[in-house]
């Protein structure tokens, strides 16, 4: 129990340090904590923990913030320009999670900044049908907003900009990937010299 303990609170500090810097615009910084903070859960909140009343009460809070961390890591992630490496992870989430409008809104999102306009409303199709026949809803307006402005190809959709610190992170980033790569693809032919 005392090494769940220890990963809640890491991922709760992570969470919390991730969305505030999401708030104050350093969405890099803000996605890479996200990813920290939802690389720590290994399956769902306290399995192999029998519940009472207060504990199951907790589960339900942790599956719930999993999902708002998960939101605000799309957010973040959709605001820094990756929204070619999100297809498919909100393609799960949304078949996942059927009713949850936000990851269809990120979905729509994402693949009309890849250039799928056409799919893009086929996800809302698919979940104006959805919540018509199971809850007899329409979907909110936002999500008719955003919509509208797939349809008018409204230029507040496309990629925004990233702040110069953001860019500079990025820049590091594929720098230190770009060097991992040449120094593996360099280890045969070292070893064979040594």
């Amino acid at each position: 129990m005392r090494r769940v303990a220890l990963d809640i609170a890491e991922y709760e500090m992570l969470t919390a340090a991730g969305n505030a810097a999401v708030q104050r615009g350093a969405f890099v910084e803000g996605s890479d904590l996200l990813h920290q903070a939802v690389a720590l859960w290994r399956g769902p909140a306290l399995v192999n923990v029998e519940a009472g009343e207060l504990l199951g009460a907790r589960i339900v809070h942790l599956d719930e913030s999993l999902l708002c961390t998960l939101e605000h890591r799309i957010y973040a992630d959709l605001q820094r320009g990756a929204h070619h490496t999100l297809v498919p992870e909100l393609t799960e989430l949304t078949a996942r999670h059927p009713l949850h409008e936000n990851f269809h809104r990120h979905l729509m999102l994402a693949l009309y900044r890849c250039g799928r306009r056409a799919e893009s409303l086929a996800v809302m199709r698919r979940l104006r049908a959805r919540l018509v026949e199971e809850l007899g809803l329409e979907p909110s307006p936002f999500l008719v907003q955003m919509e509208q402005d797939i349809l008018r190809g409204e230029p507040s959709l496309d990629t925004p900009r990233l702040r110069s610190a953001d860019r500079a992170t990025v820049v590091r980033q594929q720098e230190r990937r770009t060097m991992g790569s040449v120094v593996h693809s360099l280890t045969p032919a070292l070893r064979a010299i040594g």
